[in-house]
């Protein structure tokens, strides 16, 4: 990055700062400011954003932002609770998505193969409803909709990061097609990072939930230690050719688990929490800088048609099939199937696919990411107040 774009993107978090709750409680997603705010100060406006050679700065960022958010998602989640209906959404609905973003890309944009199809699926695919910070705490959402929603959108990353890393490699020339290699892809990429995450996060559990109990560690340094072990569990996984990400969050649900045993006591994830929200909104700020404008420029009807579909129609038309007589109210499934904004998850899978340069149609593929990320943000947005209090309202009548 340029030296002057972290001074910037410091004083765009202090002015958000100090209307931050007003902006909560107005149901607006902060990573639309942060966008908004990117496309005013970067190339296309003030010039005080600048980037500097390459993306490999940008790509740091929005990995270090994901990271931390899936860690602290899953260290959040009480995964037993309300079972069937979030069962249900990652078995049926996030495979369905997929499936059906592959078929819509592959009828809309006819230049894709089918594994370039797969992989702009995977891409538009994963849903952040921490980007809405209202849909979580708003207490008129009944708590099934609410955990399914928060426990959906912490695995649609890793769901979504295998479907494409699967793609990636069929797209690759050095793909060895043999069942031993397909075997071990699979077994690294998933079962090695579930492996590597919860070991990491069942030691550091165990380690400051003891140090914790002795009064040997402060709050302080319990959330520190939090945020050090969801870097670990990352570094691991990518160590082991396997997914980091999906290595984070795996080693946030042992974190959890083993943190939360015997103890009424809150896993200490608020510094993370913060971290990541910061990190996160700093990625919204260049990606509003540097891709927005330049995206919708590039963009024709077939992708706007696309990416509008894949929010909309592919997201409502999954989750409907799947909570299908899981005796959830029509208006409680709906209500989930259109709040699934894309976010960082998205922003990053598409920054990992234009680095492993190995896709034909990449511009293609990265100005729909574009189109999509920032019709989520503006239209979910816009829709959050409205959808709560129709909701509200179905459950009252």
């Amino acid at each position: 990055m340029h030296h002057t774009t972290p001074l910037v993107l410091a004083l765009l978090a202090v002015c958000y700062s100090v209307v931050s709750q007003r902006v909560n409680r107005s149901s607006i997603a902060p990573g639309l400011i942060f966008m908004l705010a990117g496309m005013a100060l970067g190339p296309f406006g003030l010039h005080l954003l600048e980037a500097g050679p390459g993306t490999d700065g940008y790509t740091v960022l929005a990995q270090l932002a994901l990271t931390v958010i899936l860690f602290v998602q899953a260290a959040k989640m009480r995964i037993g609770l309300h079972g069937p209906v979030t069962l249900r959404l990652l078995i049926i609905g996030i495979p369905l998505s997929l499936l059906l973003g592959t078929l819509t890309a592959v009828v809309l944009l006819p230049v894709l193969p089918w594994w370039e199809a797969v992989c702009l699926a995977a891409i538009v695919a994963p849903t952040e409803v921490a980007l809405i910070e209202a849909l979580l705490e708003d207490r008129r959402i009944p708590e099934t909709v609410r955990h399914s929603m928060a426990v959906e959108s912490g695995f649609y990353d890793g769901f979504a990061l295998a479907a494409l890393l699967i793609a990636l490699a069929l797209a690759s020339a050095r793909t060895d097609p043999s069942r031993g290699h397909w075997a071990w892809f699979i077994f690294s990429t998933e079962v090695a990072s579930v492996f590597v995450g919860g070991l990491v996060g069942l030691a550091g559990g165990a380690l400051v939930r003891w140090s914790r109990h002795h009064g040997w560690m402060s709050d302080t340094w319990a959330q520190l230690a939090a945020l050090a072990l969801a870097f670990i569990c990352f570094q691991f996984g990518e160590r082991i050719e396997g997914s980091g990400f999906v290595a984070a969050f795996t080693g946030g649900l042992a974190f959890s688990f083993i943190f939360r045993r015997d103890t009424e006591d809150p896993v200490p994830t608020q510094f993370s929490d913060a971290a990541g929200q910061l990190l996160e909104l700093s990625v919204f700020a260049m990606f509003g800088a540097f891709a927005v404008i330049d995206g919708w420029l590039r963009a024709d009807w077939r992708v706007v048609v696309f990416a509008v579909l894949a929010l909309f129609g592919v997201r409502v038309v999954s989750v409907l099939l799947a909570l299908v007589r899981t005796g959830l109210p029509m208006p409680d499934r709906v209500f989930i199937g259109w709040f699934g904004p894309r976010g960082i998850g998205t922003v990053v899978l598409g920054l990992l696919v234009v680095s492993r340069g190995e896709i034909q149609n990449i511009e293609l593929i990265s100005t729909v990411g574009v189109v999509a990320v920032s019709l989520s943000l503006v239209l979910h947005s816009l829709s959050t107040a409205p959808g709560i209090r129709r909701l509200a309202a179905a459950r009252a009548g």
